[in-house]
């Protein structure tokens, strides 16, 4: 969509242009009467629970803990409007994003942020929920915007023909009613962070696992879940049924080379599923009847999500598309930012051939950054240490849990099959401290 400046009868300036694209949305910066928003057209991935829950979730968070995060103007989860897909129109944050101005910022700067960052996962440990799944929201009036109560769109904005991953689509004539919406938006209680605050419940999860490619149309339990077992049970379901598919496909006898390494692939990874299978009990014992405490965790913080100014300072957080009320020991844990190779020596300018402008190469950056990375690791932790002791007792009590974690997540990956088989011959041989997977991966 191109830029495009509408006058709608000589009271409103509407000015569209196209910002970025995702793998299930595509993003808009909007601009009525010079006030600056942020408009995201998304693919019915998972229809209506994405964006019901992405909404709740961004309420939520901006309700208990100091993040900056964008607020929702209004918003359809329903493909029955005049844009014909679910959209969200929300504020535009200032700031440019944390990863490209990442040279210019001190050590101490970006030791400042991490310890941002351990703030908000205190304050949403503080703020436990029930049960894995995603959050959703209750229908109210939403905040107090600094925009007028009521933006009519008008015919002409809507009416382009958009491209999104692999399908067009033509939005229709006609205006959309940007009113306060009774029917969707949340409310925004004035006492953030209040100790009478209602938790909210937690659902069916949307998560990407959950409905990539085929898994939206497979018969799987979605939840909420009750427990770690149950939810990482579902997870393995989705490899195995991928995995018979592909066995299933390759059945005749006559396979050329790419056939057979498909198929020699699934059956490796069915082996790796029955034997995590079998381990399951032994690294979630628990299972009672009560749903088991979780917390939000972003589980996608990259430095691309996190906006700052010039001077390092925090300015949003971005992307809450498929965040989830996860278990415990696999929210606490470090920024994903955070989780690169670590590196112990500082790396020396002299020691790498510089550019033709005598600074040195890209090389020598990565590898500066590897080696804060790990220096920031640590001051994440230090700083948990004084925020929360319960945080730390989970975190020092679930490397296991996280490792398992790990190999459910990539048992289907040739990259990280070895690994992952190693990983379960020392469970499997009753070592009590197996090395771990980041180590392995790392090494």
């Amino acid at each position: 969509m191109e830029l495009q400046t509408l006058q709608f009868h000589g009271l409103t300036k509407i000015e569209v242009a196209f910002l970025a694209q995702g793998a299930f949305n595509k993003i808009y910066n909007v601009s009525i009467d010079d006030e600056p928003f942020i408009m995201r057209v998304s693919l019915p991935a998972d229809p209506s629970y994405k964006v019901m829950s992405e909404v709740a979730t961004m309420d939520w968070v901006r309700r208990i803990t100091s993040l900056p995060i964008p607020r929702i103007i209004t918003y359809q989860s329903s493909r029955d409007n005049l844009i014909g897909f679910e959209w969200m129109l929300m504020t535009k944050m200032p700031g440019k994003p944390f990863g490209e101005i990442l040279q210019s910022l001190s050590f101490d700067v970006k030791a400042h942020l991490i310890r941002k960052l351990a703030a908000s996962s205190a304050c949403l440990f503080r703020n436990q929920l029930c049960g894995i799944g995603n959050i959703y929201g209750e229908s109210s009036a939403v905040e107090n915007s600094t925009s007028s109560e009521k933006i009519s769109l008008p015919r002409e904005l809507v009416n382009t023909k958009t491209s999104v991953p692999g399908k067009d689509f033509d939005s229709g004539y006609g205006s959309v009613s940007m009113k306060k919406n009774s029917e969707t938006p949340l409310s925004h209680p004035s006492n953030r962070g209040s100790s009478e605050e209602v938790l909210p419940d937690v659902g069916r999860i949307v998560s990407m696992q959950f409905f990539w490619d085929s898994h939206i149309h497979q018969d799987v339990y979605r939840g909420r879940f009750q427990s770690s077992k149950d939810w990482i049970t579902a997870r393995l379901l989705f490899n195995e049924n991928d995995c018979h598919s592909v066995l299933k496909k390759h059945s005749a006898s006559d396979l050329d080379s790419d056939a057979e390494d498909e198929v020699e692939e699934a059956a490796r990874t069915l082996e790796i599923i029955d034997n995590l299978k079998s381990l399951l009990p032994l690294v979630f014992p628990i299972d009672d009847d009560n749903p088991e405490p979780s917390m939000i965790f972003h589980d996608d913080l990259s430095r691309h999500n996190i906006l700052v100014d010039d001077n390092g300072e925090v300015t949003a957080i971005l992307d809450w598309e498929c965040v989830s009320a996860l278990p415990l020991w696999k929210a606490c844990n470090y920024p994903e930012f955070l989780n690169e190779r670590p590196r112990h020596s500082k790396p020396l300018p002299e020691s790498y051939k510089p550019e033709d402008n005598r600074e040195p190469n890209e090389l020598y950056y990565e590898h500066l950054w590897h080696y804060e990375d790990t220096l920031l690791r640590d001051i994440f932790i230090d700083e948990m240490r004084k925020l929360d002791a319960g945080w730390m007792e989970v975190f020092d009590k679930s490397q296991i849990r996280r490792d398992f974690d790990y190999a459910v997540q990539y048992c289907d990956s040739s990259v990280s099959a070895w690994n992952i088989e190693a990983w379960i011959r020392d469970m499997t041989a009753g070592i009590s401290n197996p090395r771990s997977m980041n180590d392995r991966i790392w090494s």
